[in-house]
C-alpha cells in the first residue's frame, strides 16, 4: 500500500516538475526596436520603461534591440528591473529586411512559447505609400520624408518642449554600448521628435510594404505554424490605414497603430504591460487594454495623438464595401461626370487630414460626400441622377457602419474629435507609384475613385 502510494506521490512530482520547467506562458511580447536613428535614446527610455513591469512566468516581454554603432544582433529579455542579454549573433543584420524580422519572431516563438503572440515594430513608418531617400533624414534638424512624386513630411513640425514623465534612475543593461546611456538630469525623451516602419538611418534601408507583407508571411507559416498572430501592433507614425491592415489581415486577428504621427517617446509600455500581468487578458481585452493606456498617457499633453484596433478578419468586409461604393460612383459619374466628381472634390477637401496631407480618414470621407449629396440632391432635376446619388448614399451610409464595426476601440485627441481610426489614401495631386504595388489595390476599385479627381 505504502509503496502504491509513494509511487503516485513520485509520479505527480515529476509531473508537477516538467510543467513547472516547460511551461507555456500565457503572453509573449515582442518589440522590434529598430533604434539606428534620431529615436536611440527614446529606445532606451522605453526599455527602461518596459524593465519596470518584467517577465514573469505568464508574460514574457522580449526585445531585439539595433543600436547606433553596433553591430550584429542584440536579443533581450525584460526581467523586473534588468534587461537581460538572451544572445548576442555577430552577424551582419540591419534590422530591416524579411529574414532578419522572421528570425527574431522564430526566436521568440521557440525559446520562450506562450499560448499567445504580440509582435510589436518599434520606429518609423510612413503608411502605404513607399518614401525614397532624397537625401540623409535628420529628423533633429527638419529634414524631410521625400515621397516620390507628391510631396515631402516634415516629421520636426511639432517641436515645443513638453514634459511627460520623470526621469528614471538607470538600472543595468547587458551588453549596452560603453557610452553613459543612463537616465540622467539632462536626458531629454519628451522633445516632440515623430515616430514615423524600420528605418535605418545608418544604412539608409526601410522595410518596404511588400517586405512587410513577405515578413508577416512568413511568420504565419514557418514560425507559428499557420497561426496567425494574436496581435500585430506598430508603435509607429501613420499606419492605422485601410492598405496597411488590408495587408495583414491574413497574418494577425487584430492590429495595434496610428492614424496620425506618434511622439518619439511612443507607448505606454508601464500601464499595457503592467495590465497584462496583472490579470489574463484575451487578444481583443488586451488591445483595448492598449488604447485605454495610450489615451490615458497623452489625453493631458497633446491634442493629436491617434490610437486604435482594427479587427483584421473584417478587412475584406472593408474592401467589399469600397467596392460597392466606387461601383455606384461609376454609374452616377455616366450621366454626370462633372457633377460627381465636383462633390467628390469638396467632400474630400472637407476630410479629416493628417500630416501625411495624402492620407484622410475614410469615415469622415463618407460623411462629407454623404453631406454634398444632400446639399445637391434639390438642384439636380435629372431623375436618373437622382436615383443614383440616392443608391450611393445608402452605400455611404453602410459604409460608415463597417468602418465602426472593423474598428473594435479608438481614441483621438481634440485636434481629430471624430477620426475613427481608419485613414486612406487619397492624394491631391497624382498617385504615387509605390501605390500601384499594394494588393489593396490589385484587388479593391478605390483606384478608380482616386485617379478620376
Amino acid at each position: 500500500m505504502n509503496i502504491r502510494y509513494n509511487l503516485k506521490l513520485f509520479l505527480i512530482l515529476i509531473l508537477f516538475s516538467f510543467n513547472y520547467i516547460f511551461s507555456v506562458a500565457d503572453w509573449t511580447v515582442l518589440i522590434y526596436v529598430q533604434a539606428k536613428n534620431n529615436l536611440s535614446k527614446f529606445a532606451t527610455q522605453n526599455l527602461y520603461s518596459m524593465s519596470k513591469i518584467g517577465s514573469d512566468n505568464n508574460l514574457n516581454i522580449l526585445v531585439q534591440w539595433y543600436q547606433p554603432g553596433k553591430d550584429g544582433v542584440w536579443r533581450y529579455q525584460i526581467l523586473k528591473d534588468q534587461i537581460k542579454l538572451d544572445s548576442y549573433l555577430p552577424i551582419n543584420s540591419d534590422g530591416t529586411n524579411v529574414k532578419d524580422l522572421v528570425d527574431s519572431m522564430d526566436w521568440a516563438v521557440k525559446k520562450y512559447p506562450a499560448n499567445k503572440n504580440f509582435l510589436i515594430l518599434w520606429n518609423h513608418g510612413v503608411g502605404i505609400v513607399d518614401p525614397i531617400w532624397q537625401r540623409r533624414i535628420n529628423y533633429g534638424t527638419g529634414h524631410s520624408i521625400s515621397f516620390g512624386n507628391e510631396q515631402t513630411i516634415n516629421l520636426t513640425e511639432y517641436s515645443e518642449h513638453q514634459e511627460f514623465v520623470e526621469n528614471e534612475l538607470p538600472i543595468k543593461i547587458d551588453g549596452l554600448l560603453t557610452q553613459n546611456l543612463g537616465m540622467s538630469q539632462d536626458f531629454d525623451f519628451t522633445s516632440l521628435e515623430h515616430r514615423g516602419i524600420l528605418f535605418n538611418e545608418q544604412s539608409r534601408t526601410y522595410l518596404n510594404n511588400e517586405e512587410l507583407l513577405e515578413a508577416l508571411k512568413q511568420i504565419k507559416t514557418n514560425v507559428l505554424k499557420n497561426k496567425k498572430l494574436d496581435i500585430f501592433g506598430m508603435d509607429a507614425c501613420l499606419m492605422s490605414m485601410v492598405e496597411i491592415g488590408y495587408l495583414a489581415k491574413g497574418y494577425a486577428k487584430y492590429m495595434i497603430s496610428s492614424q496620425e504621427v506618434e511622439l518619439a517617446y511612443g507607448w505606454n509600455y508601464i500601464d499595457l504591460l503592467g495590465s497584462m500581468k496583472a490579470t489574463t487578458l484575451s487578444p481583443i481585452d488586451l488591445a483595448k487594454t492598449s488604447v485605454i493606456s495610450y489615451q490615458n498617457f497623452y489625453k493631458n499633453k497633446i491634442d493629436f495623438y491617434t490610437q486604435s484596433v482594427v479587427d483584421l478578419d473584417r478587412m475584406d468586409d472593408i474592401k467589399d464595401s469600397i467596392n460597392s461604393i466606387v461601383l455606384r460612383v461609376n454609374n452616377a459619374k455616366k450621366i454626370s461626370r462633372d457633377v460627381v466628381k465636383n462633390l467628390i472634390k469638396i467632400a474630400r477637401r472637407a476630410s479629416i487630414q493628417f500630416t501625411n496631407k495624402s492620407y484622410i480618414d475614410l469615415h469622415s470621407f463618407y460623411t462629407e460626400f454623404l453631406k454634398q449629396i444632400d446639399n445637391s440632391l434639390n438642384n439636380i432635376n435629372n431623375a436618373q441622377l437622382r436615383t443614383s446619388l440616392v443608391d450611393l448614399k445608402t452605400q455611404l451610409n453602410l459604409g460608415k457602419k463597417v468602418i465602426e464595426s472593423v474598428v473594435i476601440a479608438k481614441t483621438a485627441g481634440q485636434r481629430f474629435p471624430t477620426a475613427s481610426g481608419l485613414s486612406i489614401y487619397f492624394p491631391v495631386a497624382g498617385v504615387d507609384n509605390s501605390y500601384y504595388k499594394t494588393n489593396f489595390v490589385k484587388e479593391c476599385l478605390w483606384l478608380d475613385l482616386i485617379k478620376d479627381i
